[in-house]
This record gives structure tokens, C-alpha cells and sequence, in this order.
């Protein structure tokens, strides 16, 4: 797709030559609607070359206002292929009929298909103004479909043919997509309703024609389909299964007609809508298409599907990924677990392996935290396994930076609340049984918190955590002590050293609420810092010079300022 301008390109110039043919096409449209003798002008019209793009939408413009009339008296036939004209010697009048009404069906099949050329000419205004045109045609068929059928009948062929041409050439330009967006699918239910139905066959025909054994003629880039498709399906509203479909229609419907037609079901509009986006995960998407997906299933894509376990595999394929995909990934993994009730096999062996020395550093990590801490909100997870979390961050906050640290303290201090068998990895002396300190920490969680700097080991090569075990049932992090966070305590930052030093005192306080500390960054404590006031001035080891030179210099009693 190309990049959207930010000036409107410089209007060609009009030639005398140009300015003859526009009269021309003046004149063969009134000619054309004086008499039907003229009707060989429609074929002047549609064979037209220049170079102009004024004169080219000009000429289209004029063949669709012909096209519209033809239609509106059925002299132009809609049908998928072009019936074959009996070529007898003697015709009968009723014959001449049905000879010229087919001969105007391929002209005006020739002219829909330069229209649709046009959606990626090189120049944005005719790609616009030929959609345009294309719509007022669909109006034009659906109406000469309604006439010849009881039921509700719409223009697929010619839609069909749109939404592939937008979501598969190359140059369609922004403005193209944001009109085909803005004006239309978003204003008209009936418009979305045929586009989701239409493009997970665009996908499906074009992914054929991107096979490698194909000529290069006719291989398209998947790339470019990958985001047209993205574009559009980001964009189109979806619907919940009570919500009633927007009674908008380009189309319109007649009212109580019998059987109901798919366009007006809540159930087809999310079926289309559940195939479109699958369809589209198919393909091969770029990181950046990969990660906007992801940040989009949770919110507008499984609400809007019918049977949302469909995405189990690209969601477990994403999550197995590993690094900001795996973090995207959990968001939509989470809404499956908690709202469809669907399993997922060892998810806190993998939840664990997130917890690496990246997450603390990438820009998703408000939202990983967030939903960590639903994950571990349970009382009735394991003490071990919770043990191994409140381990694995500890020892993260070793090289995470101040803002990352100031989050995951909280966190872990609203883990030790929750979780009270975990208290004895801030009580644990050496030599003490193990069964004593979880005695303890049940009974009496304040004794002894004030000692924490000799609850921890002497020697750091006695830890029992073993921070390369993926496992967390196997990482023994239920034996080890939480020595990270007198380390913390000694942080340069003082805010750090400060909430770090919140083990020392009594767990008497409630739970932080973690929202107030997620969004720390660099940037918010520069601000903090910097807006701080002062109640004294810092002190200086020297003090400050009130003159260029000292007393005593060569130079003091020459320059005397």
C-alpha cells in the first residue's frame, strides 16, 4: 500500500486535445440518452485512452450515469457470466431485444472492469472516485436483482470483486482504504456484512496465486495482502451475541420480508466476522501485524466470534514464541482460560519462563504484571509455585531498573499476603527445620521480621534456588530466602531503598494497589525529582567562587574586575 500524501498531488494540466475530448464526452452522453442509434457511443466511451486523469473520470462518471439509466429500464442484464446470443440469420424482434441487452452487458462488464482497474491506478483521486462510482453500480444491480427475485438479493459478483482488488494490489493508496472504511463499511451494515463474507475468499484465491511454482507474473505479495486485510478488519465493528445487527443499509432491505436474510442475523454477521480474521491469521504476518493482532484479540476480536476456541493454536503458537509475542499472546490466552473455561497445558511453566531479564526492560510490562497478578491472585496455587514467582522476581530486581524495581517489590509483598506459607523466605535462619518456619509463618507472621538481614544466608553459594530449573515445582525456591531484597535496601535510589524497606517492618499493612506503581518510568522520576522542592540547599564540599581568579594570584592585581 502506498504511503498516504500529506499534499494533494499538483492537478494535471488539460491540453487542447483534452479539452476536446471532454467535449466529445458531453456529447456522446446526450446523444446516448437522445436515441438508442447512438449506442455505439457507450463503446467509444469505454475504449477511451488518454493519459489525463481528469478526462479518464470524466469519462467514467458519464458511462455510469448511461449504465445507471440501462439498468434502471433492464437493458443491462446482471448475471455472473454473459449468457450466448443464438446467432441465427432470421432474428425476430424479440430477439434484436435480447442481442442488444446482452451487447450493452459486456460494455458495461468492460466498463466495471476498467473501474476496477482503477482502484490501483497511480493516481489517488481517480482510485477514489472510481470506488465511488463502483457503489453507485451496486445500488443500480441490486435494485435490477430485487426486481427479477421475491427475495433480497445483493451484488455479489461485482462486491466480490472490490474487496479483493482492495485487499490485494499493491497500490492502493491510504485515502483509497480510508474511504472505503470511513464512507462506506463503517456507515453501512449490509457493506460489512458482504466484506467479511468476500474476504476470506480474496485470501483464499490469492493465497493460491502466491504459490512459488506460479510465474512471477502472477504471484502477488503476501505482505501487501497481510496489511490491506489487517486494515480493514481492525476497523470493522463487530458484534456481540445479544447485540441486533445496525439497521443502515446501502442496500435497502425490505421490511418484514420472509425467510429473514443472513444480512440482518447477528449469528451470520459473526460467522463471516469469526472466518475473515482466521482467514487472515493464516497468512504470514510481519512482528509488527504479529504483535497489533495480538494487542487486539482480547478486545475486539474473540467478543466478536462465535466460536472463540478456534484460536486456541495461533494463540498457544504465540505464546510458546517466546519475548513480546509470548507477552501479547497472554492477554487473549487469559479471556479464553477465565471466560470460555478452555485449558492450557503447563501455562504456569510457561508463565514462569517469561519471567526473564528482558520483561522488566520492554514497553509491554505494565500489561504482563497486570495479568500476572490475576494469574497469581488464587489462594489456592501451591506455596512452591508461588514461592518460585516471588524468587524469580527478587532476583530480576538484581538488574532491573528503578521504575521496574518500585513495581515488582509491591507485587511481591501482595504475594507474601496472599500466600502466608511463602513468609518463610523472609524468616529463614540456618539450621532452622523446615517444618518450624512454616509453623511460624502460619501462627505469627510479625515476630522477627525486623531481623531480616540475619534471616539470610552468609554464603550466596548455599542458595537452594536453582534459577536455571524451567520448572517452578523443581526450582526449590520454597528452600531459599529472599536475600535479593536486602540488596535492594541498599539501592543507590533512594525511593528503591525505601519501598524495598517495607519487609523490615510488620506485615500489618494492607495490600499495595499494584495500578499506582506500574507506570513508573525515567521520565516520571525525572519529573518527581526535579519538581521536588527543596527545604535546604544541598551542601558542597567547596565553596562557590565569587571571583574569575583566587586571592594571591599573578593576575588578581592586573585584572580587577
Amino acid at each position: 500500500m502506498s504511503k498516504p500524501t500529506t499534499k494533494r498531488k499538483r492537478i494535471q494540466e488539460l491540453t487542447s486535445d483534452d479539452e476536446k475530448k471532454l467535449k466529445q464526452i458531453k456529447e456522446w452522453e446526450l446523444q446516448v440518452n437522445s436515441d438508442q442509434k447512438h449506442f455505439n457511443n457507450i463503446t467509444l466511451l469505454v475504449n477511451l485512452k488518454t493519459g489525463n486523469y481528469q478526462v479518464k473520470n470524466a469519462a467514467h462518471s458519464s458511462l455510469t450515469r448511461i449504465f445507471s439509466k440501462l439498468i434502471d429500464s433492464d437493458l443491462v442484464i446482471i448475471h455472473k457470466s454473459i449468457n450466448q446470443i443464438d446467432d441465427s440469420e432470421n432474428i425476430s424482434p424479440e430477439d434484436h431485444k435480447k442481442i442488444l441487452s446482452n451487447w450493452l452487458s459486456k460494455s458495461y462488464r468492460a466498463f466495471t472492469r476498467n473501474l476496477l482497474s482503477c482502484l490501483y491506478s497511480n493516481d489517488d483521486a481517480t482510485q477514489v472516485n472510481s470506488l465511488r462510482l463502483l457503489h453507485t453500480l451496486i445500488q443500480k444491480e441490486a435494485a435490477f436483482l430485487n426486481r427479477q427475485s421475491k427475495t433480497y438479493k445483493f451484488p455479489a459478483h461485482l462486491y466480490s470483486e472490490i474487496v479483493t482488488v482492495i485487499v490485494t494490489k499493491k497500490n492502493v493508496s491510504a485515502n483509497l482504504i480510508s474511504t472505503f472504511l470511513d464512507s462506506y463499511l463503517c456507515q453501512y451494515s449490509d457493506l460489512r456484512f458482504s466484506a467479511l463474507k468476500y474476504i476470506p475468499n480474496a485470501i483464499t484465491i490469492t493465497d493460491s496465486k502466491t504459490n512459488p511454482s506460479n510465474s512471477s507474473k502472477n504471484t502477488l505479495d503476501p505482505s501487501v495482502l497481510s496489511k490491506n486485510t489487517f486494515l480493514i478488519l481492525s476497523r470493522i465493528p463487530f458484534l456481540e451475541e445479544s447485540s441486533k445487527v445496525d439497521q443502515s443499509f446501502w442496500v435497502p432491505v425490505p421490511k418484514d420480508i420472509s425467510p429473514k436474510p443472513g444480512v440482518l442475523r447477528t449469528t451470520t454477521y459473526r460467522k463471516f466476522y469469526q472466518e475473515s480474521w482466521i482467514s487472515f491469521m493464516k497468512l504470514p504476518l510481519s512482528a509488527d501485524l504479529y504483535k497489533q493482532t495480538l494487542s487486539l484479540i482480547h478486545r475486539r476480536i474473540l467478543p466478536g466470534i462465535q466460536a472463540p476456541f478456534r484460536l486456541m493454536d495461533f494463540l498457544s503458537v504465540s505464546y510458546d514464541s517466546g519475548g513480546a509475542i509470548s507477552l501479547l499472546a497472554l492477554n487473549g490466552l487469559y479471556t479464553l482460560i477465565s471466560k470460555y473455561n478452555l485449558t492450557y497445558p503447563d501455562f504456569y511453566i510457561k508463565l514462569y519462563a517469561l519471567f526473564d531479564k528482558n520483561l522488566l526492560h520492554v514497553k509491554y510490562r505494565s500489561r504482563f504484571l497486570r495479568l500476572a497478578d490475576t494469574f497469581l491472585s488464587s489462594t489456592h496455587l501451591p506455596s512452591y509455585l508461588v514461592a518460585a514467582f516471588i524468587k524469580r522476581m527478587a532476583r530480576m530486581c538484581l538488574f532491573a531498573t528503578p521504575s521496574a524495581i518500585a513495581a515488582i517489590v509491591p507485587f511481591i509483598y501482595n504475594l507474601l499476603k496472599r500466600h502466608p506459607l511463602c513468609m518463610v523466605l523472609i524468616h529463614r535462619i540456618d539450621g532452622e527445620n523446615e517444618d518450624e518456619l512454616v509453623s511460624n509463618a502460619e501462627t505469627n507472621q510479625d515476630d522477627n521480621i525486623n531481623n531480616l538481614e540475619s534471616s539470610f544466608t552468609d554464603d550466596l553459594s548455599t542458595d537452594a534456588y536453582n534459577p536455571t530449573e524451567p520448572d517452578p515445582a523443581k526450582c526449590n525456591a520454597i528452600n531459599s530466602s529472599l536475600w535479593e531484597l536486602l540488596a535492594i535496601q541498599n539501592h543507590y535510589y533512594a525511593n528503591v531503598s525505601t519501598v524495598a524497606n517495607i519487609f523490615n517492618d510488620p506485615f500489618t499493612k494492607p495490600e499495595f494497589i499494584l495500578e499506582d506503581f506500574l507506570d513508573h518510568s525515567y521520565s516520571t522520576m525525572f519529573v518527581s525529582e526535579t519538581g521536588r522542592k527543596l527545604k535546604n540547599a544541598p551542601a558542597l564540599s567547596t565553596p562557590i567562587p565569587n571571583s574569575l581568579f583566587r586571592p594571591g594570584e599573578a593576575l588578581t592585581d592586573i585584572i580587577n574586575f
